[in-house]
């Protein structure tokens, strides 16, 4: 997802690898709208290789990876995902081996909704200009207007930055509500400590849609943080399997 826009680009691998992962970054980033300044990834091993380090190097592109404590810095991607994975539910009913066929679908109506924090669709800050969709060519257009090339270049040069700077302003906006929300204290948090049970999300990316959305139990063995939001976990099944976990990531456990 590119920050400022919204714009998503969406491709099911089979292979979830650093191969893959760069081709994806060469075919479908770098030569459809050249190289990112920088870009921010989770810390998956295919992310942090060094085949990976490599690419970027050699590419020049910068990358910041983020953090199991403060998972809120690529929140953006989190929700983004979550709104992915409903659309692909739905659309797929009693066929969900089909997923893959309808990403690009998928990808392409989140990209020509309006977002809340920027006042636009991801298409009009990334074209300079709204998608014609599939219904419209049905409508009868009364505007037939035409725009000289030379003509429509200025007018990009125009708009384009124009709407940019409104969508920035708006994401102030919306990032200044969040903050305030953020800060306000809650009382139903709930506080985990040692010896705890507790269920994890279910984030594997690998074969389509995870059967289980949580998984467990887990043990809680302590917390790595000053504000106990980020804790280091071990299975119950499998106590060699140890892992880290921030609070947004786990639930209490319940027997079934």
């Amino acid at each position: 997802m590119e920050y400022l826009t919204k714009w998503v680009i969406a491709v099911p691998l089979k292979r979830y690898d650093t191969t893959s992962i760069a081709q994806v970054l060469l075919y479908e980033v770098v030569l459809k709208y050249g190289l990112p300044e920088r870009i921010i990834t989770d810390n998956g091993s295919s992310f942090i290789s060094d085949g990976m380090d490599t690419v970027m190097r050699r590419l020049g592109i910068a990358r910041s990876l983020t953090s199991v404590e403060h998972p809120q810095s690529d929140g953006l991607v989190e929700r983004m995902n979550r709104t992915l994975k409903a659309s692909l539910s739905i659309v797929v009913g009693q066929e969900p081996n089909t997923w893959c066929e309808y990403v690009p679908f998928v990808a392409f109506a989140y990209n020509t909704s309006k977002q809340a924090s920027t006042g636009f669709t991801p298409f009009k800050l990334m074209h300079g200009r709204d998608a014609v969709l599939p219904l419209f060519p049905a409508i009868k257009m009364t505007d037939r207007t035409r725009t000289e090339a030379r003509q429509w270049g200025e007018l990009l040069n125009k708009t384009v930055p124009m709407i940019h700077s409104k969508a920035l302003e708006n994401i102030h906006k919306a990032q200044e509500r969040q903050r305030k929300n953020y800060d306000k204290p809650t009382s139903s948090q709930i506080i985990y400590k040692t010896g705890d049970l507790v269920a994890r999300k279910n984030t594997a990316k690998m074969g389509g849609f995870p059967k289980e959305r949580w998984t467990g139990p887990w043990i809680i063995m302590e917390a790595t943080n000053s504000e106990e939001t980020a804790f280091r976990i071990y299975n119950k099944k499998n106590p060699k399997n140890i892992s880290k976990a921030n609070v947004s990531s786990i639930r209490p456990w319940y027997s079934r």
